[in-house]
């Protein structure tokens, strides 16, 4: 065999590698590639605004039958956010009697909160709260609900005499349980 027959089958494979290798090399030089565009504003000053958040909200009208262990009175509350954010709806605390106000019956009230889609729906069936909380334990949490710019949300607040309440609970009442609803940008 011949030195030229021999050269002349590796030569093709030889050129083929190369444009590989060059096809290779060019793809990956073409992906390092690092855009940029630059722009310069006028001179006039650029004004920016903060947003604005706020909450307002109707009265609540309790049930005024007499509570008894086991009974859940519910009252249904229309939050509005009046503010131009959207507002993430929660619990921002429980404040519940102390001093001479505090007694055995507002000592075993929990209190709860729930959305529902009206007024109508805030029944006692419906009343499973999302958040509650009771003298003993109240921490701030969320009700799980944004509410846009301009628009309400009816809910539900339920407060319930457990089962296992204190007999001493019997014939008192309770006054000066506040709880503070938030609104929290979304």
């Amino acid at each position: 065999m011949s030195r030229t027959a021999a050269l002349r089958p590796s030569l093709p494979i030889t050129i083929a590698s190369a444009l590989v290798l060059l096809l290779c090399v060019a793809g990956t030089a073409g992906t390092q590639a690092t855009l940029r565009a630059t722009a310069s504003t006028s001179d006039r000053s650029l004004v920016i605004s903060a947003g604005s958040a706020g909450l307002s909200l109707s009265t609540l009208s309790l049930d005024t039958t007499s509570l008894y262990p086991g009974l859940t009175l519910v009252g249904p509350v229309t939050v509005t956010n009046t503010g131009n954010v959207p507002l993430r709806l929660g619990v921002a605390g429980l404040t519940m009697p102390s001093g001479a106000a505090a007694n055995a019956l507002s000592d075993a009230l929990v209190v709860g909160v729930r959305t529902v889609p009206s007024l109508a729906s805030c029944t006692a069936a419906n009343a499973s709260p999302v958040w509650s909380g009771s003298a003993a334990s109240a921490a701030a949490g969320s009700i799980g609900s944004t509410l846009p710019t301009s628009t309400s949300q009816v809910l539900c607040v339920s407060v319930t005499l457990p089962i296992n309440a204190p007999a001493a609970s019997q014939g008192q009442s309770a006054s000066g349980i506040r709880l503070r609803i938030s609104g929290t940008q979304a």
